[in-house]
């Protein structure tokens, strides 16, 4: 069966981005089933030093699954409609299996330094809008993954971006039961210990 045989030919390459990415260009098939592979860990490419593909337009794909209401918040930071794809040829979050705070946040820093939003009044505040919105779009999708790594650091600005995704994360059960791998990693000075376990202690209970 030549499909099966070209999946497992790209399969090998499921760590390599940049020739997954120049599979997807060969025909239909070979897109159809590099795509999913590409797809399963976008966020790891700022930390694997690989050539930023779209320079992370990946985001902006992914904010196309946005409800109304979360646009229509986008707007209100003068965010200009034509920033998001008009339409998709796959339904993208669905192939989200690697999921880790620190790269999510990463990348949208980088995400944002590039777009023409120099001026906002909030950049923080945008940045934990996108994050957000970013977990409802999986959390809406349904998606089912195979890891997802939380990383809390004590002395951080970035607590604050990974306490929204904590709150949203336990308001969602069925969300948490689809991920097979659950990696709280807690860093922390010794006396704010104990309030970080309670939250890692929190998110298995609710898996359980």
């Amino acid at each position: 069966d030549l499909p099966e045989i070209t999946y497992y030919i790209i399969k090998n390459f499921q760590n390599d981005f940049s020739t997954l990415y120049s599979c997807i260009l060969v025909n239909r098939l070979w897109c159809r089933l590099a795509i999913p592979l590409l797809w399963e860990n976008p966020f790891s490419i700022t930390n694997r030093r690989v050539n930023n593909i779209g320079d992370h337009k990946f985001i902006e794909i992914y904010l196309y699954n946005l409800n109304s209401d979360l646009k229509s918040k986008l707007n209100e930071y003068k965010i200009n409609d034509n920033l998001l794809p008009s339409n998709t040829l796959f339904n993208y979050p669905n192939f989200i299996k690697y999921l880790n705070t620190s790269n999510i946040i990463q990348s949208i820093k980088k995400w944002t330094a590039v777009k023409v939003i120099k001026d906002l009044d909030s950049e923080s505040e945008f940045r934990r809008l996108i994050q957000t919105s970013l977990f409802k779009v999986f959390i809406e999708n349904e998606v089912k993954l195979h890891t997802l790594e939380i990383e809390v650091f004590s002395s951080s600005n970035y607590n604050s971006y990974n306490y929204d995704i904590l709150e949203l994360i336990l308001q969602n059960t069925n969300f948490i039961h689809n991920i097979i791998n659950l990696k709280p990693y807690i860093f922390s000075e010794e006396d704010k210990l104990m309030e970080k376990s309670c939250i890692t202690n929190n998110l298995f209970t609710s898996k359980s």
